[in-house]
């Protein structure tokens, strides 16, 4: 496979068309692979390497496993006469059309006039003391995001501080640096040789560490040696998602430290479970710990509670910047974000052209830096603060003396050792870059530099570090003037030319016109205003004219290119230039801006134009003009007197210093005389600069009014933009691929990215060149990038050219996981060494592709052995691409999907396949679904059985014997009999035993043992042994010894077999069977004494032994009668008229457990009158029934009887009849009158009869008798309807009064007499 970095003569068999000592061109097919044999490894920077072809740059080059091998792929025609070949860097890329051959030096930078005065020095050691530790989980912890499977490292070192409550967290992340140094080839990079040592570059920040760890922050400084020693060669982004994982990997680590729970990882190395216990013990052998003799051991206890999460800031350094803010973007896609408030990339690269939002940005950049020279990462904040809508300061350092290495000892050749230079100057004391007069160190230059020294370079780093997160994380607003473009300098840092440009939070800035889109100037004079973008030389052409077409990348940090979207515009902003004091541009504010009065400060960022001489510089009027058209008028140069002056530049290194930086220029508000209420204009006009030029021009942008501010960081969820790989066929002739563009989710604001693709630039490269910008209108998540693509019909000697396509520059969203993928082209004419890819076949919609599910593959056979064939089918892969089957992770064969996207494939299970249930996986070439299945591998087994006795008797003892043979035969063997199980039994050694004790019965049998099926081994089954055992013959009789029986009375009777003694005989009668067992040949037949009276057929069948057959049936007749019943009724001798006869009806002649069952009728007849039914009770389960009737209204004699009818076991009967007499009802009279009463006085009498109800109406007669006197009636009363009545009687004489009342009865009553007596008195 040939890899596109960046994406003729008479060809050698393999394609090699030109070559040298130690590099050769080889024709790809429309591509040139150009390659560089090193005689060394290339040294390890942050750059990215670059083949230069006869001193010009070719292409970005791909880093060997070992370091010693660049290739670039290019389509420029030129290599076909190469006659050298060396290698370079990225950042060092490009010319200028001019190289002077001297430049006057830049003047001496000046101090800010109004800068703040008093802020506090950050570098000055707190109140906390604090503890320093170690740990490592090993080389080998973590598996490394993005870097095809390589695992790393988890080491670092803690700065803890002493105090109760819990610190906020730093985290701080080094760069590309040498991981091994020491003796010894090491292919595989990482981990290092037993006799290297692994460079402990996470210890050479101790100076900001232990600044920060003094005023009560926890400080994680992390290794990332592993990610160093594998990124150029393995990562298609240079590994910066694999330092941004790290960086989220350890704060997982750390933040369950501190709630109490303990990590284990697995190094791979040792082959061992580290748990943070073992990571923080025994770190005395580490490297770093060498380097610092306060180290101690901390415990996970210690760790408890001590971390606050809820503010996190992190540094990267080189690489490591980028890493922070791949850190920062991956972080945003978490559903749960880790509170990450601060970033701070330290000279970093910005490869990937990331926008990281919600999040306070610190750039620190240094002039002189050697590494990364073109300072790429300016790009971070050009490329973030308008790309979302948030609320965060953003801000530019440029440390002018600083080299790239300096902020670190561990890289700093007076502090460490091992693998450590000047990244400027280098080793080479009379090279360009040493004896540079403006960054260099040695000869003349001494006297001219700007250098600073390593530790003033490292005591900056450690202020500007300690500062901004003491501001960020902790909210130390006191060092916001050392970050916010005011220009506060601290003692720590006073002398040195420290410049900073800031982007104020949106809260606190109204901006006026940020330059960056067209319309918002107005030009006069002589002036131009031209908005423009990127650097000259783009492969793709730009909407916007260029920015710069004179300087090199080196020069233009705004504009450099990146390695990956450097196509992509870069720093839109506008160029003003004019020819004389005329010239001018005005911007109207914006009605929404116009009242600016509770703003501090009018914010510009400027910079000399590419025009302008080396030495010298420009200069600006910049005037305010209020409703009234009252105007305030400041020159530029009194504001920042470094802003519109050119920076060093040498002729040592014209391509790389004498850069354009934009610098912030601010006006205060406070010394502006107009109404700030009522702003209407801005009026930027030329002025006489630096060097007396009426001429010149300028790079504006950022115009606004501001005020200082830190905004608010958030932790919030974002969209993730993303693509995927594209696998393509080269074809015959022009086509085109489609790059997917995806959406993690639909955003609810239009989301913009920019997708590029590393391709050729002419008609025969097999992928074109491509930039293209791409808009998700809300709710929208996937779209297409179509790349030409070029074929041709010859074969070549790369079986596919790889080109990477990245997703970079979003806004509203942020760079997902998959932000890089590749797009791969096919040789499909054969190639002319080597092995063809397989078919990608036709490329169907990507966004269809993408979202996809795992297919389902369906085997033909559930089961299946070692050598044998399965079918297997599968659906939804493109037309004519290859799919690639695995069964049980083992590749079984690639088969071609048909034109409706089925695939069926013939796969033939290895020998040496795992036995037992298998994975089936189908992995497509080209659209990359993929499917699955199983499939059960079984080994082949045979039985074979054999019976001991050969030939057995009935019922003789058996032994069955199978013998399995096969691979895996340990399991159960099942012994059958036709199909009756007769036992199973445990393979052992390949041999299942089973006794059968009672041998075989009588008739035909069929033996087979079978092995059953196990997780590993198939079933099989023994040949069948037959056989037939024959019974011998029998007879039967039947004899009862009656024919006539009543219910209740068991029949008796006998059975006898002859031609066996044994076994048991079926007696059947009605629908009733029973087993006799013979004892001597008969056995005894007793019919139940309670068997319901009728006719039965009794018949007896002789049901055979194992050795002797059945026998016919024989029968014998029996009559069952109903059992007689006696009937006896109870009653009562009399009852009152009206009132209610009742007794008991007994039925006797039952037999224990069954009683006469159903109704009796009870009859009753008057006199010599007729029979008449009263009434029916039922029987209980005693043979009893309760009965109870109405006698007659009148009186009588009556006789009742009870009937019993019979039922199905007993027979009728009736009772013998009882008199029973019916008479009147009793009453009752009672007479109630006063004690005493006077002589012939009114005595009230109440007469009462009982019952009332009966007698109510009735007339009563009342009497009185005087004393010695006779009986007299004295009225006849109607009783009332409570059968009472009321009557006034009196008193003829002294002495008693007698009253008596009688009631003479009726038809159904009895007559009754009652009396009462009174004392007469006179």
């Amino acid at each position: 496979m040939a890899t596109a970095a960046n994406a003729a003569a008479t060809p050698t068999t393999n394609g090699e068309v030109a070559s040298g000592d130690n590099w050769t061109v080889t024709d790809l097919g429309g591509m040139y692979e150009v390659t560089l044999d090193l005689d060394r490894p290339l040294e390890i920077r942050s750059d990215a390497p670059t083949l230069l072809v006869d001193g010009k740059a070719v292409g970005l080059a791909t880093e060997s496993p070992s370091g010693r091998t660049l290739t670039a792929l290019t389509d420029d025609a030129s290599v076909l006469t190469a006659k050298r070949v060396t290698a370079g860097w990225f950042s060092d890329a490009g010319t200028t059309s001019v190289k002077p051959a001297d430049v006057d030096p830049a003047p001496e930078p000046e101090d800010i006039d109004d800068a703040p005065q008093g802020t506090p020095d950050p570098s000055v050691p707190g109140e906390y003391s604090y503890t320093k530790a170690l740990y490592s989980f090993g080389n080998q912890a973590i598996e490394l995001a993005g870097i095809s499977g390589i695992r790393g490292e988890v080491e670092g070192k803690v700065y803890l501080p002493d105090m109760d409550e819990a610190a906020p967290v730093v985290l701080f992340l080094h760069g590309r640096h040498t991981s091994c140094n020491g003796a010894g080839s090491n292919p595989a990079r990482w981990p290092c040789l037993p006799t290297q040592t692994n460079i402990p570059s996470y210890a050479g920040y101790d100076g900001a560490a232990e600044a920060l760890a003094s005023h009560g922050y926890a400080v994680i400084s992390i290794g990332a040696n592993a990610i160093n020693a594998n990124d150029n060669q393995l990562a298609l982004d240079y590994g910066a998602q694999a330092r941004g994982q790290l960086i989220l990997d350890t704060l997982s680590i750390f933040e369950d430290a501190n709630e109490g729970k303990s990590t284990t990882l697995h190094d791979a190395q040792t082959d061992a479970d580290v748990t943070l216990a073992d990571a923080l013990a025994g770190t005395a052998d580490l490297p770093a710990a060498a380097l610092d003799d306060d180290i101690v051991e901390l415990t996970p206890a210690d760790l408890v509670g001590k971390l606050d999460f809820s503010r996190i800031g992190l540094m990267g350094h080189s690489r490591g910047g980028e890493g922070v803010t791949s850190a920062a973007t991956l972080n945003a896609g978490l559903d749960d974000p880790f509170d990450i408030v601060s970033i701070l990339p330290l000279a970093p690269v910005d490869f990937g052209r990331m926008t990281t939002p919600n999040i306070p940005t610190m750039l620190l950049l240094p002039y002189c830096d050697g590494d990364v020279s073109s300072q790429q990462g300016q790009h971070m904040n050009d490329d973030s603060r308008y790309a979302f809508d948030d609320d965060v300061l953003r801000t530019d350092v440029w440390v002018m003396g600083a080299n790239h290495n300096f902020f670190n000892t561990v890289w700093t050749p007076s502090k460490y050792s091992l693998s450590t230079s000047d990244d400027w100057s280098g080793t080479n004391a009379t090279s360009a870059r040493s004896t540079d007069s403006v960054c260099g160190t040695t000869g003349a230059a001494v006297d001219t530099t700007i250098r600073l020294t390593d530790d003033e370079q490292y005591d900056t780093g450690t202020t500007l570090m300690a500062g901004w997160f003491r501001l960020t994380v902790g909210g130390e607003d006191e060092f916001l003037p050392m970050f916010d473009g005011s220009g506060a300098k601290v003692d720590s840092i006073k002398d040195f030319d420290i410049r900073v440009s800031a982007t104020q939070p949106a809260s606190a800035r109204s901006d006026i016109a940020t330059f960056t889109t067209a319309g918002a100037v107005r030009t006069y004079g002589t002036a131009t205003a031209t908005l423009c973008a990127s650097m000259s030389g783009r492969a793709v052409p730009q909407v916007l004219p260029y920015c710069s077409t004179t300087l090199a990348s080196a020069q233009l940090p705004h504009w450099t290119s990146v390695r990956f979207g450097g196509d992509v515009p870069a720093s839109p902003m506008t160029r003003m230039q004019w020819t004389n004091g005329t010239g001018e541009i005005r911007v109207s504010v914006p009605r929404s801006a116009r009242d600016a009065s509770a703003h501090e400060f009018l914010t510009l960022k400027a910079s000399p134009d590419e025009s302008v001489a080396y030495g010298a510089g420009t200069d600006l009027t910049v005037t305010l003009v209020d409703g009234t058209g009252a105007t305030s008028t400041t020159a530029v140069s009194a504001l920042n007197p470094n802003a519109l002056v050119r920076l060093p530049q040498s002729t040592q290194n014209p391509t790389t210093l004498g850069k354009i930086v934009l610098h912030e220029v601010r006006l205060p508000l406070e010394s502006v005389d107009i109404d700030l209420t009522d702003v209407r204009e801005v009026r930027i006009k030329a002025a006489v600069g630096l060097g007396d030029s009426v001429s010149g021009g300028v790079y504006l942008t950022d115009l606004a009014f501001a005020s200082s501010a830190l905004g608010t960081a958030t932790a919030t969820t974002e969209v993730t933009v993303n693509t995927a790989p594209v696998r393509v066929e080269e074809g015959n002739g022009p086509d085109e691929a489609l790059v997917p563009v995806v959406l993690s989710k639909p955003a609810t604001k239009p989301v913009t990215a920019y997708v590029s693709v590393i391709g050729g630039t002419t008609a025969t490269a097999k992928a074109g060149m491509q930039m293209a910008k791409v808009v998700f209108a809300p709710g929208q998540t996937c779209t297409t990038v179509p790349v030409a693509t070029y074929g041709d019909a010859a074969a070549s000697s790369a079986a596919t050219t790889t080109y990477t396509v990245s997703v970079t520059n979003t806004s509203n969203a942020v760079m997902g996981t998959d932000a890089f993928a590749p797009l791969v082209v096919r040789e499909d004419d054969g190639v002319t060494a080597g092995t063809p890819a397989p078919a990608y076949g036709v490329q169907g919609d990507p966004c269809a592709e993408l979202s996809a599910t795992v297919g389902t593959l369906t085997p033909g056979v559930e089961k299946v052995g070692p050598g044998e064939t399965v079918t297997v089918t599968g659906s939804g892969f493109r037309a004519a691409e290859s799919v690639a089957f695995t069964l049980g992770g083992v590749p079984v064969g690639s088969f071609v999907a048909a034109g409706d996207g089925t695939v069926t494939a013939a796969l033939v299970v290895p020998q040496d396949a795992a036995l037992g249930t298998a994975e089936l996986t189908a992995l497509a070439a080209g659209s990359g679904r993929t499917a699955t299945g199983t499939v059960s591998v079984l080994a082949p087994t045979s039985t074979t059985l054999s019976l001991a006795p050969e030939l057995p008797g009935i019922l003789e003892p058996v032994t069955l014997t199978a013998a399995v043979e096969g691979v895996e035969v340990a399991g159960e063997v099942t012994f059958l009999d036709g199909e009756t199980v007769l036992g199973t039994a445990d393979v052992v050694e390949g041999v299942a035993t089973l006794e059968v004790a009672d041998g075989f019965a009588a008739g035909e049998h069929a033996i087979t043992a079978t092995f059953g099926e196990t997780a590993t081994a198939a079933s099989s089954s023994s040949q069948v042994v037959s056989f037939l055992l024959a019974k011998g013959l029998s007879t039967i009789a039947l004899a009862l010894g009656t024919s006539d029986s009543v219910y209740g009375t068991p029949v008796t009777g006998v059975v006898a077999v002859g031609g066996s003694t044994t076994g048991t005989v079926t007696l059947t009668y009605g629908s009733t069977s029973q087993r006799l067992t013979l004892v001597g040949g008969s056995a005894t037949v007793a019919l139940p004494a309670g068997l319901t009276p009728g006719s039965y057929t009794v018949s007896a069948t002789f049901d055979g032994t194992a050795k002797v057959a059945a026998s016919g049936t024989v029968s014998a007749d029996v009559t069952i009668a109903k059992r007689a019943t006696a009937a006896a009724a109870t009653a009562p001798t009399s009852v009152t008229v009206g009132g209610k006869v009742s007794g008991t009806v007994t039925l006797s002649g039952g037999i224990a457990g069954t009683k006469p069952s159903g109704k009796v009728t009870v009859q009753v007849k008057k006199g010599t009158g007729a029979w008449s039914t009263a009434t029916t009770a039922t029987l209980t389960s005693k043979g009893t029934a309760s009965y109870s009737f109405t006698a007659p209204t009148s009186t009588a004699t009556l006789s009742v009887r009870a009937v019993y009818a019979g039922d199905a076991r007993y027979a009728a009967s009736t009772s013998s009849a009882t008199a029973v007499s019916v008479v009147k009802k009793v009453t009752k009279t009672s007479v109630s009158a006063a004690s005493k009463a006077k002589l012939r006085a009114k005595i009230s009498a109440t007469v009462a009869v009982t019952p009332a109800a009966s007698t109510a109406g009735a007339s009563v007669k009342v009497y009185t008798k005087q004393q010695g006197g006779s009986w007299k009636l004295v009225t006849t009363a109607t009783l009332g309807a409570n059968g009472k009545a009321t009557v006034s009687v009196s008193g003829t004489a002294v002495g008693t009064l007698q009253i008596k009342a009688v009631y003479g009865g009726s038809g159904t009553l009895s007559a009754s007499t009652g009396t009462d007596a009174v004392t007469i008195t006179k």
